[in-house]
């Protein structure tokens, strides 16, 4: 296996277990089928404004799935898996320019806000047609809309934390 294939899986694997935990630092609100306000939206957004849109992709979707699939949401999981899957894809794929991945203020801005509008249309679709009705989804957006506020704070958390797999050690 080539070295570079490794560092994929090793960063793969880290973030998929960062956005994991972190997923668990919730704070349950009332819904029509429940739901959490936690800190794994604010990683994911660091992860795909940081290091791109595919360890956005994965990272999101593995992470955000096992969190369901061990947090006694079982029902959420398949939604979550592709739910947040799109988002962080979406996060990532705006927020890169020529200047670099996560360099440009305002397309992090719109990237976030997008990736924002896939989780909220995502979920209210998704908990409409398997879980609840259209009118009792409508309820999440609350939470989800907050979701995407502290989420926000990746705007100023990537402006400080160096990528140390730059380019310059040879890795994307």
């Amino acid at each position: 296996m080539k070295s570079k294939d490794t560092h994929r899986i090793v960063m793969s694997g880290m973030f998929i277990a960062l956005v994991t935990a972190t997923t668990f630092i919730n704070i349950p609100y009332p819904g029509s089928a429940g739901g959490l306000m936690h800190l794994g939206t604010l990683m994911l957004f660091i992860i795909a404004l940081k290091f791109g849109k595919y360890y956005g992709a994965i990272s999101g979707g593995i992470g955000m799935f096992i969190f369901d699939v061990l947090g006694g949401w079982m029902a959420w999981a398949p939604g979550t898996l592709v739910v947040r899957l799109l988002m962080g894809f979406v996060v990532g794929w705006i927020s890169q320019s020529k200047n670099g991945q996560g360099k440009v203020w305002w397309r992090n801005l719109l990237g976030i806000l997008a990736g924002g509008l896939v989780m909220i249309v995502g979920y209210y679709f998704y908990e409409a047609i398997f879980l609840t009705s259209f009118g009792a989804a409508s309820l999440s957006f609350v939470g989800n809309g907050a979701q995407i506020v502290i989420g926000l704070i990746s705007l100023f958390v990537i402006n400080y934390i160096p990528n140390p797999f730059e380019e310059k050690n040879g890795y994307e």
